[in-house]
């Protein structure tokens, strides 16, 4: 009888924004004709809720609204750093390749998938040739790096963040991309956010109080 360590994930380290959208899902020229807003002395005020709206949309559901680029870093790969013991030869074939062949980008929808870097422990950082070794599952939320058949994980020595992934995600590069449900939700919580604007609130407060968390909700990966 073979054994083996138990099942290790593979830890997001750290997601971090490269470059942001260049526009917002809702303009502040809508904002203005729902608040029945007149001159521009709140302009700069209703431009920074909608992007906090929108941050906070982003943030709670791990939807991309608008394209976006990001960068994973990761300290292994799924099932990485699980030493097999004797006895291994006498277990199913699937077992030898690893039972996690995917690696989910919390970002989504997945548009593309740019660069895949790892690093040894001396640090240099090695491009991955991401058409040889992964298939890239644009269908699926989150959208997944899925290794080929007969691939395996490139190697990474790095003790942390031995493993950066840049992909690029989002619905479009165009408000008239994001569906309008998430697009209510952001007025919504642009609404009551400058109804409450001397309360202190903000769009953690107002995300139920708006009712945006139902209109959000549907979005959401549910995980079972």
């Amino acid at each position: 009888m073979s054994l083996r360590a138990a099942d290790r994930i593979a830890y997001y380290r750290g997601s971090v924004i490269e470059t942001a959208p260049t526009v917002e899902p809702v303009t502040l020229s809508e904002i203005k004709a729902i608040l029945v807003v007149d001159g521009t002395a709140d302009d700069a005020m209703l431009t920074d809720m909608i992007a906090d709206a929108r941050e906070f949309v982003e943030h709670i559901s791990g939807i991309a609204l608008i394209t976006q680029s990001w960068r994973l870093s990761l300290d292994r790969w799924p099932d990485g750093g699980t030493p097999w013991w004797d006895g291994v030869k006498q277990t199913a074939i699937s077992e030898l390749h690893g039972r996690n062949q995917s690696l989910e980008l919390p970002v989504w929808p997945l548009q593309t998938v740019d660069t895949v870097t790892v690093f040894g422990d001396d640090n240099v950082g090695v491009v991955v040739n991401i058409a040889q070794i992964f298939d890239v599952d644009t269908y699926s939320n989150p959208g997944r790096l899925t290794l080929r058949t007969g691939s395996t994980w490139p190697i990474a020595l790095r003790n942390s963040n031995a493993i950066q992934v840049q992909y690029t995600s989002g619905y479009g590069t165009t408000a008239s991309t994001v569906p309008g449900p998430i697009k209510r939700a952001i007025k919504a919580l642009v609404g009551y956010m400058y109804s409450h604007r001397g309360d202190g609130c903000d769009a953690g407060d107002a995300y139920q109080e708006s009712g945006a968390a139902s209109l959000v909700g549907r979005y959401k990966v549910v995980r079972i």
